[in-house]
């Protein structure tokens, strides 16, 4: 689910639990996905989805503009006519309920997460501790491993850079999958 930026501190800190999309917004209660921030394109935290519910514009409360981070209606209106250009009363919006159920302290980018077949990064890493005598893997790689298991993400590719970071997890990735391991 992307999320503009100006949008993050609202969502971590439990200020913002819903967004209001225009149209109809295909999700199911209980399902989880990733929040992805734009414009970068990174993933700061995986959601669970507590309700989505169906209104035309006319109808959103000052309670829906509280719950989605605004003060009212009015200024909630302001934001979504900025979004979706202008918005007319009959017009129909998504309010998708969440929560915050895993969050990502240095993000992870949607690209990687793609790359990995949506299977987070630690995840991986783990998976290739617990298996690591059935897989091929070059020192420099487990190396690399090594340090995002007990440093974390971020620090890692602090040290060693995004891409031979990345390069490392999709090999590890693609042992473990020619592997069976997941």
């Amino acid at each position: 689910m992307l999320v503009d930026n100006k949008y993050k501190k609202k969502i971590m800190s439990g200020k913002k639990v819903t967004t209001i999309r225009y149209g109809s917004y295909e999700a199911k209660p209980g399902s989880e996905v990733y929040l992805v921030i734009t414009p970068s394109d990174t993933a700061i935290a995986k959601v669970r989805i507590t309700k989505i519910e169906k209104k035309k514009v006319r109808e959103l409360t000052n309670e829906d503009a509280k719950l989605d981070g605004f003060s009212d209606v009015r200024e909630l209106m302001r934001e979504l006519n900025k979004i979706y250009g202008e918005l007319y009363g009959d017009d129909e919006v998504t309010i998708i309920g969440f929560e915050v159920v895993k969050t990502f302290e240095s993000g992870i980018p949607l690209k990687w997460l793609k790359g990995l077949n949506y299977k987070e990064p630690e995840e991986i890493v783990e998976l290739f501790f617990k298996n690591k005598e059935k897989l091929n893997i070059a020192k420099d790689t487990e190396f690399i491993l090594q340090r995002v298991r007990e440093e974390g993400l971020g620090k890692a590719v602090r040290t060693f850079g995004p891409k031979k970071v990345q390069q490392a997890l999709l090999k590890v990735y693609h042992a473990l999958y020619d592997a069976g391991l997941i």
